[in-house]
């Protein structure tokens, strides 16, 4: 199980226990906009969430008052892998909460990491999914690549496989397979209700898990979602708004949590989206030390799609990163 699968499935484990919050929580990271501050949280010092304490057989800490400092010494010094030589290998896409496998996914493949909005998928021209559930694809070894996966039809939800899109994957050096997701329209319909409030149609969801150096989870920081025109998308007070949602280090969502927990985990849902799909930028905002003030310490641009799942991982500010908003 990939590491991503692995975050997206804490997202359903207390599927049943969570109702609507048809009045939604204002638990967002702020409203204003601004670039100098990050939100209306007060946030703490970040912390590595992962193995700080050596008496938890887990290996996460869910105590942040044992927690160590962070390793963020790679900020603004890596950039993200180029690849090198064509490498032909295979994507099993098997759905999240399942591992189940559907043959006849259309599936589009970016060598460049890069999703375009306005794509379709054409059964007849483009990668489907054979009876295994796998495509065949190439990538440059070592490099990064994106894949979307494509609605198709079923006669249950759980049959029905709704949009999903993940990029910066690690592309093989060797001809093997790797896990790839799909979310099926049962899962995704779960997925808000875990958190808290109604999925609406039309719009989309991110999630993703903030990493130091060494990928770790970070405790501490906030996830603030802006357009590529720098309006930035916020927490609003009813159900079918956008709405901010961190866990609580133990596989949980809270509403009220300010925060990543120990275990990294953001989620915004009900983000309104083009018909075609855009780009947003995804800004972790975080402070270093006590003397520092909150400071985007990742960012990524993502796209974004209606009624689709967009999964990405937030490491550490890579110095080739395209113009967020609120970077100078």
């Amino acid at each position: 199980m990939t590491r991503i699968t692995w975050l997206m499935s804490l997202l359903i484990v207390s599927a049943m226990a969570c109702g609507d919050d048809s009045g939604g929580t204002d638990s967002g990271p702020g409203t204003d906009g601004g670039d100098d501050d990050a939100g209306e949280v007060m946030l703490p010092v970040a912390m590595n969430g992962d193995g700080a304490d050596p008496t938890d057989p887990t290996g996460i800490n869910l105590d942040p008052s044992t927690a160590m400092p962070p390793n963020m010494a790679c900020i603004d010094t890596l950039s993200a892998p180029v690849g090198g030589a064509e490498q032909a290998f295979s994507i099993r896409i098997q759905e999240f909460r399942t591992d189940d496998t559907l043959e006849g996914l259309c599936v589009k493949f970016y060598q460049d990491n890069m999703p375009t909005p306005g794509d379709t998928c054409d059964p007849g021209t483009d990668l489907v999914t054979d009876e295994a559930g796998t495509v065949p694809v190439t990538g440059l070894a070592d490099g990064w690549y994106a894949y979307r996966v494509f609605p198709k039809p079923g006669p249950s939800p759980s049959l029905q496989i709704a949009g999903s899109v993940q990029i910066n994957e690690p592309a093989p050096s060797e001809d093997r397979e790797v896990e790839g997701n799909s979310v099926s329209q049962a899962t995704l319909d779960l997925i808000p209700t875990v958190l808290g409030f109604n999925q609406e149609p039309g719009t989309a969801i991110v999630a993703g898990t903030v990493w130091d150096c060494d990928e770790d989870p970070l405790w501490g920081t906030v996830a603030r979602v802006f357009r590529e025109d720098g309006t930035e998308i916020v927490e609003g007070t009813r159900s079918p708004d956008p709405h901010f949602r961190y866990f609580d280090g133990d596989d949980f969502p809270k509403s009220d949590q300010p925060f990543t927990h120990t275990d990294g985990i953001f989620v915004v849902a009900n983000v309104p989206v083009g018909a075609d799909g855009e780009f947003v930028f995804i800004e972790i905002w975080g402070r270093l030390s006590e003397a520092s003030e909150p400071e985007i310490i990742s960012c990524e641009r993502m796209p974004i799609f209606a009624d689709t799942i967009s999964i990405v991982n937030m490491a550490p500010r890579r110095m080739d990163i395209a113009a967020c908003p609120n970077l100078p």
